[in-house]
């Protein structure tokens, strides 16, 4: 009986320690095998815990520009970096137009009337004008167009050109009212006066302030030299106060 009990007792132990060793070597398979899927997950994109943006870490990354503030109209815009400089050229103010504030880099040079006068890319701010009768937001449309029809002659008579309209809409800005006219500028014989470019890109933006006060007007006309993608930069970055 002892012989038999003993016998037994034994064939159970080999049993379990089978068992056991079996157990750890499924355990060992499992664990490379689980740790590949981890690193692989890891590898082709953190885990959903990564990928929340508090609103903290939101606003470390929001990107500021310069601005240019125009404290006459309440128009705002962005500042672009060099070459451009700040103001507007003080030679565009005539009766019709008063720009306030504005930024400029010269784009080239042009032969005018036997005079060699820079020619530059701009953006530039400033009050509606008397001479352009303005009697509330109905006449936003029709007080653009006038705009944009007197500023030819004024700035760019001297070279001989065609005028294309691309665009005019109602538009907001800063919730105010307002309308853009988009243009193009195109020289067919501009390089016999100097002109590195045959095109330009331009827009006028007024914006209606509110009763008693004197609409606002962004004017911006960029070479092509200079990229004509800024025009676009500027009308974005629009606002008013």
């Amino acid at each position: 009986m002892l012989w038999l009990l003993t016998v037994v007792t034994s064939g159970a132990l080999a049993v379990i320690a089978a068992f056991v060793v079996h157990i750890s070597k499924v355990s060992k398979a499992a664990r490379p095998a689980a740790l590949s899927a981890a690193t692989r997950t890891v590898g082709h994109g953190a885990s959903p815990k990564a990928h929340r943006v508090t609103p903290a870490q939101h606003s470390r990354h929001t990107v500021t520009y310069p601005q240019v503030t125009d404290a006459s109209s309440g128009l705002s815009y962005r500042m672009l970096g060099a070459p451009w400089l700040n103001g507007c050229p003080s030679d565009l103010n005539t009766p019709a137009f008063d720009w306030t504030a504005g930024e400029n880099t010269v784009a080239g040079h042009v032969s005018i009337g036997g005079s060699v006068i820079d020619w530059h890319g701009l953006a530039c701010s400033g009050q509606l004008q008397q001479q352009f009768p303005y009697g509330g937001p109905g006449d936003l449309e029709q007080t653009a167009m006038s705009l944009v029809s007197a500023l030819d002659p004024a700035y760019y008579a001297g070279v001989q050109h065609t005028r294309a309209i691309e665009a005019s809409s109602a538009t907001q800005v800063s919730g105010h009212r307002a309308w853009k006219v988009e243009f193009a500028m195109n020289y067919t014989d501009g390089a016999s006066q100097g002109l590195t470019w045959s095109t330009e890109r331009g827009a006028v933006v007024v914006v209606d302030r509110g009763a008693g006060q004197f609409p606002a007007v962004f004017y911006v006309s960029v070479p092509a030299s200079l990229g004509t993608q800024n025009v676009a930069t500027f009308l974005s970055s629009l606002r008013i106060s």
